[in-house]
């Protein structure tokens, strides 16, 4: 037995047999391929449904960090439903490709089918003026890195990575895409086994993944300033166009 599993084994014992657990699944890189020295185990613990209380730790056992949560089926589902409204997939991608360890009830199964039924779920389209706050977002942030060009600021590579990373974000948005983590972002955009592993679609726009693999690779500070501009630029037009001069939006007061 591999011994991750001889790990996971002795850190169930103490879960296992309590009235109130009825299942178990662990995911993550272990269950899905590829993991690397930094890589945890992922445990959900499935509580009984009349359990008013919830847990998350961490245990080391025999070298290996063990990332535990233990909640009712409907907290995972309030999980599932939260990460839909903010575009986020991480808690259904575990419960779609994790692997069950023990179900007492068969909850674990139905939280696994609910959450492929999530995955298949479609965001709704910007409206006309949350569209024209993020043109102008975008045309903002492109302006202000400018400055930071031109004042020729330390930070300027910080605000460049910055800028990149909330540009990806908005273009996801419009195309109706979810919410990729920064730190996965060139991951998702390079590697055909990240898709694979987080069950994911390639991204959809190859021109403009190539224009920002471009900018991502940059190190020239003129360089970096140009390829950021192209994909701003770029971004705008397919979000309809933009122009600074006359550009205004009128919306209903909030109440």
């Amino acid at each position: 037995m591999a011994k991750w599993k001889i790990a996971l084994e002795t850190f169930l014992k103490a879960w296992q047999d309590k009235e109130e657990v009825v299942g178990a699944l662990v995911c993550g890189s272990y269950i899905t391929g590829n993991p690397s020295k930094r890589s945890d185990i992922d445990v959900h613990i499935i509580l009984a449904d009349n359990v008013g209380w919830r847990e998350r730790g961490n245990r080391v056992i025999d070298g290996f960090l063990i990332e535990y949560f233990a909640n009712p089926s409907s907290q995972i589902r309030g999980y599932f439903q939260d990460d839909f409204k903010k575009r986020r997939t991480m808690s259904m991608v575990q419960f779609k490709t994790g692997r069950i360890l023990f179900d007492y009830t068969g909850i674990i199964k139905d939280l696994k089918f609910e959450a492929e039924e999530w995955l298949e779920e479609k965001y709704n389209t910007m409206n006309e003026t949350v569209l024209e706050i993020k043109k102008y977002e975008l045309w903002d942030a492109l302006d202000n890195l400018k400055d930071c060009y031109e004042q020729d600021r330390m930070d300027f590579s910080f605000t460049y990575h910055n800028s990149l990373a909330n540009l990806f974000l908005v273009y996801c948005q419009f195309l109706n895409l979810e919410t990729i983590p920064f730190y996965q972002i060139y991951a998702y955009l390079e590697d055909p086994i990240y898709l694979q592993k987080y069950s994911k679609s390639a991204f959809p726009d190859e021109d403009f993944r190539e224009i920002f693999m471009r900018a991502m690779h940059e190190d020239n500070a003129e360089k970096m300033m140009a390829s950021y501009e192209a994909v701003v630029e770029y971004v705008l037009i397919q979000m309809g166009g933009f122009h600074i001069d006359g550009w205004h939006i009128k919306s209903p007061i909030e109440s």
